[in-house]
């Protein structure tokens, strides 16, 4: 009888966790519009953005697309993934693509561009082997490229390309980051081009003022693609008013066999140069063109803004004038509905009609989309280096960062950035703040917290603390007007907390008026019928008493607030992506769980007791000492008026504590020992304790953070 209902909860626990992965839910996206920054128009370019299909693993991306490829379109469900849309909010593990290339394009060096991934990238081309794979690359939210060799592609045919992406840095090296969910997601532009052998990367801006004359240096890398080097090659840039030229530079660079890249610098003086300002954003065009003598030619074009800015006793100075800052800050999933919807020169306008000089981008980078559209309309943006709950031991060098930022200063619209938020105060955070402030010039530093900060890794006036949903200074102030909701709720628990109480007062009743029984009766052959009657109830009871203890697990999973500030943001994907589950299905495999860790527990205490009784028994004679469950259930019961989900966790516990003198009696009263009923817990215990060591970084700056 006993190990029929060990099977029955065994195929019950199997059951429950394949339901859970049937309905496992990936929290939805939205598909995003992005821009293009750099614009050439000698490269051959292919847009990747829109369709693609997503899978779980490699293996069943390139297993489905070769297939399709081949004609075979009656893939399984297991098999066939599902279409969505890059760019995009949505969170993905694999991602695929087929494309096809033109055969004019076999001359040339093709380079993919990723704009705005946030997550490690592996990048394959027809294949997922070592051979096929391209690149890979950690991608922080700018432009990230990957050059690909030209006999790569399957020209006039259908090529596959596959993109698989992990945790990012920030989501591993956080406070309790992980690894998990092994996913990322692609909000920017992805492009295919076909280049020279030689091509321009993008450059890098830097502007200084005498008076109303501005000096333009520009610097940006000659980048070698083939073996033979055709130089000298003629690099020549014009700054031109839209209407003609104000300066131009030309420069002969000999060819260097030691490198395939060679920097090459422009400078640019502009008398009586124009300023871009809120109320007059006046914007110059930029033209890059290298060529040799073999006639290529690699060409670059862009808007360029030209203005001063500079922080001086606490007040922001911008083209020499001070500006009283405010602002407005945007949660992520304000900034995706905004760019979903296509709505952002309208908002960005409605702002400044409104009083709103600078818009604070919480959690990201801005988009080119929103770059442009800032530098027309003349408005401020305030952005982000992914630097967030980061322990000091793991904070990453300011270096990694500096394409990002040279990538997104072209702007003028770019005035601050926030170097870090959320970090200790010792040495190695003073250093990086220090650092990162240096290579952030010449926009703004900050660096925030959600209290005071202490150190000296930024002046006083650069070191901010969150205010509610505001940041202030004598310079002004940027608030929240969209607030995230604190948690995600369990909506039908109060009704299942006053359910499972008035259960467990049943059965503790029932259990009270059935016939009490002995540990020598548990191996009784033919027990009769009022002790198997017995027996049920206290069965019933071990698993509403399990099942308690899993649904407080489970309350307290969704009772956990991901956003509770709205000024951090993307923390903890791992458990955002719990709480987007079921709470059913949740509970109902914990419950299970726990029970078969019960009765592991047991099992393995079974054999060393007197007449080896058998483990299902076993646990009905000890549950007795737990019948002081039924205060925890009604505690549950009455979260609905105020009481904190902690406090029946906590009870449970300390009930634990308080009867074990009393178990530990009745285990000896029979001849045993209690000790083996300490050795499973005691391998979950240091599974946990060998977890929090490895994390010792962690509980150092929460010690930390908490002022301790």
């Amino acid at each position: 009888m006993f190990n029929r209902r060990l099977m029955i909860i065994v195929a019950s626990f199997v059951a429950t966790i394949g339901a859970l992965w049937w309905y496992w839910q990936t929290p939805p996206g939205e598909s995003l519009n992005a821009g293009q920054g750099v614009i050439s128009t000698t490269r051959f370019t292919q847009n990747l953005n829109g369709s693609w299909d997503q899978f779980t693993t490699l293996r069943q991306a390139w297993t489905t697309e070769s297939e399709r490829v081949a004609g075979k379109n009656n893939q399984n469900f297991l098999m066939k993934g599902r279409t969505f849309t890059l760019p995009s909010s949505e969170r993905f593990t694999v991602a695929a693509k087929r494309l096809r290339v033109p055969g004019e394009w076999s001359s040339r060096t093709m380079l993919i561009t990723f704009n705005g991934v946030y997550g490690h990238a592996n990048v394959f081309l027809n294949g997922i082997g070592s051979g096929q794979k391209v690149g890979e690359f950690e991608g922080t939210g700018g432009a990230d490229g990957l050059e690909i060799p030209a006999k790569a592609f399957r020209y006039g045919e259908d090529n596959i390309l596959v993109i698989e992406l992990s945790g990012g840095t920030r989501q591993r090296t956080m406070f309790l980051g992980s690894s998990w969910p092994k996913s990322g997601y692609v909000t920017g532009e992805i492009r295919l081009e076909a280049v020279v052998e030689t091509s321009l990367a993008q450059p890098t801006v830097n502007v200084s003022w005498n008076d109303t004359s501005a000096q333009v240096t520009v610097t940006t890398n000659l980048i070698h693609h083939g073996f033979s080097l055709e130089g000298p090659w003629t690099v020549n840039g014009v700054l031109s008013d839209g209407s003609s030229g104000v300066a131009e530079q030309t420069l002969s660079v000999e060819a260097r066999k030691d490198s395939d890249r060679q920097p090459v610098t422009l400078t640019f003086s502009v008398p009586d140069a124009r300023r871009w300002t809120m109320q007059t954003p006046f914007l110059y065009q930029l033209n890059l063109t290298v060529t040799n003598s073999k006639g290529d030619v690699d060409e670059l074009a862009l808007p360029l803004g030209l203005r001063s800015i500079d922080l001086k006793a606490g007040k922001w100075f911008i083209n020499d004038q001070v500006v009283v800052i405010n602002g407005e800050a945007l949660t992520p999933q304000e900034e995706y509905r905004l760019r979903h919807a296509g709505q952002i020169d309208s908002w960005l306008q409605s702002k400044r009609k409104d009083g709103i000089n600078i818009i604070y981008f919480i959690g990201q980078i801005p988009d080119e989309l929103w770059l442009q559209a800032a530098d027309r309309v003349g408005m401020g943006l305030w952005a982000e280096l992914p630097v967030e709950l980061i322990p000091s031991s793991r904070l990453p060098q300011p270096g990694a960062f500096r394409n990002v930022i040279g990538e997104k200063m072209l702007h003028p619209s770019l005035w601050a950035w926030t170097v870090g938020k959320g970090l200790e105060a010792d040495a190695m955070a003073q250093t990086y703040l220090q650092q990162s402030a240096k290579t952030v010039q010449p926009a703004l530093a900050f660096a925030l917290n959600a209290s005071p900060m202490a150190g000296k890794g930024l002046s006083p006036e650069q070191l901010l603390a969150v205010q509610g949903n505001k940041i202030q200074g004598v310079w002004g102030q940027v608030s929240v007007k969209t607030l995230l909701p604190s948690k995600v709720n369990w909506l039908k628990e109060p009704m299942v907390a006053g359910l499972w109480a008035g259960l467990m007062i049943f059965l503790f009743w029932m259990n009270i008026l059935s016939v009490t029984w002995r540990y020598k009766e548990i191996c009784t052959g033919k027990p009769k019928r009022k002790l198997r009657r017995a027996w049920f109830w206290d069965g019933l009871f071990v698993l509403a008493r399990e099942g308690m203890l899993a649904a407080l697990i489970t309350s307290g999973l969704f009772h956990i607030p991901i956003h509770f500030s709205p000024w951090f943001s993307h923390l903890w994907p791992g458990l955002e992506l719990i709480q987007a589950q079921s709470p059913w299905l949740i509970w109902a495999v914990l419950g299970l769980l726990f029970m078969l860790f019960r009765l592991l527990q047991v099992g393995v205490v079974a054999p060393h007791m007197p007449e080896a009784p058998n483990a299902v028994g076993l646990v009905y004679w000890l549950e007795r000492r737990y019948r002081f469950a039924v205060i925890i259930a009604i505690g549950w019961a009455l979260s609905p008026w105020g009481i904190p989900i902690y406090v029946p966790i906590l009870g449970y516990i300390v009930l634990l504590i308080l009867f074990l003198p009393v178990r530990i009696r009745d285990v000896r009263r029979v001849g045993g020992h209690y000790l083996p009923f300490f050795w499973v817990p005691g391998i979950i215990v240091c599974a946990f304790l060998i977890w929090a060591a490895v994390r010792f970084a962690d509980w150092l700056y929460l010690w930390h953070m908490l002022g301790l």
